[in-house]
């Protein structure tokens, strides 16, 4: 498939976040589960196209996918920040649209395995679990994140073994679940999907930010209860750090926008200085 979009593009803001796309050498890989079977996308900008390779059944509705997964969707013309900081994070990107992977059981399920563990540990976890659950993939750096089905045929022994211990797994559940209805969140606004998410047994605002932003696109999606976040956000938009509350008050003049100012700061790649040790980390697969 061959591409050309209406829009300046940015490929590394439109797909931040979303778990189940991966960099290799310039190239996006992108595996999923489509409602038509597994699909396995590889995509590149290229003097403004996009050129994508796709494998599996599946390899059609991700291609149909593939505009609004680069911001085709997204509207950010009203987005015209005064500070300082967030306008040179503007210029370091051709675009700041954000992009809709359209896949919400993927997306909230890859979002709790990520609840209250480190990064490093979160992401070991769905390795895990796609390669050794998901649909095999001739091509690719890994396979589609398993679906709802594999999911619930896994004990808790078995989840143990990927790293995810049973209050994770018993949400990972719920999710799998309710995998059909999560789907059609696709039909309703961010603030809705939002809150229906967050009826779920285990699901927060964190978690459920982080799924309306990677699924829906959702340009105000903001992930409260994020270890680190609060603190990033406040001290570049403020100079001192605070908690969620802060954090919410120094984006409200970007309401409409705040997942935006989001990615920019996490992009930003600096924050203030650490005053607490890294969080414990310990290996439960092997207990």
């Amino acid at each position: 498939m061959t591409y050309r979009p209406g829009h300046r593009l940015d490929i590394e803001f439109a797909v931040m976040g979303a778990k189940t796309i991966r960099r290799r050498a310039g190239v996006y890989w992108w595996s999923t589960e489509t409602p038509h079977g597994a699909a396995t996308v590889a995509f590149r900008s290229r003097d403004g196209m996009v050129r994508a390779d796709g494998w599996g059944p599946g390899t059609d509705w991700a291609f149909s996918r593939l505009p609004a997964l680069l911001g085709a969707d997204d509207d950010p013309d009203g987005f015209r920040p005064e500070h300082r900081l967030l306008r040179r994070l503007v210029d370091r990107f051709d675009a700041v649209r954000i992009g809709a992977t359209g896949r919400w059981y993927e997306a909230l399920a890859t979002s709790v395995i990520g609840q209250r563990v480190v990064r490093a540990d979160a992401s070991a976890s769905r390795e895990k679990l796609s390669r050794h659950h998901g649909t095999p993939t001739p091509v690719g750096p890994a396979n589609p994140f398993p679906t709802p089905a594999a999911i619930l045929r896994l004990s808790d022994h078995e989840l143990h073994r990927m790293g995810i211990e049973r209050s994770r797994a018993r949400v990972l559940r719920i999710a799998a679940t309710h995998a059909d209805r999560l789907e059609r969140l696709a039909e309703v606004p961010g603030p809705t999907a939002d809150a229906w998410l967050r009826r779920l047994p285990g699901i927060g605002p964190w978690s459920a930010g982080l799924t309306t932003a990677v699924a829906g696109g959702d340009a105000d999606a903001v992930p409260v209860g994020d270890l680190h976040m609060p603190r990033f956000i406040t001290h570049a938009l403020t100079g001192i750090e605070g908690g969620d509350d802060e954090m919410l008050d120094a984006l409200e003049p970007y309401a409409g926008h705040r997942q935006r100012v989001v990615r920019l700061v996490k992009a930003a790649g600096r924050g203030p200085a650490r005053h607490r040790p890294d969080p414990f980390r310990y290996d439960i697969s092997r207990i």
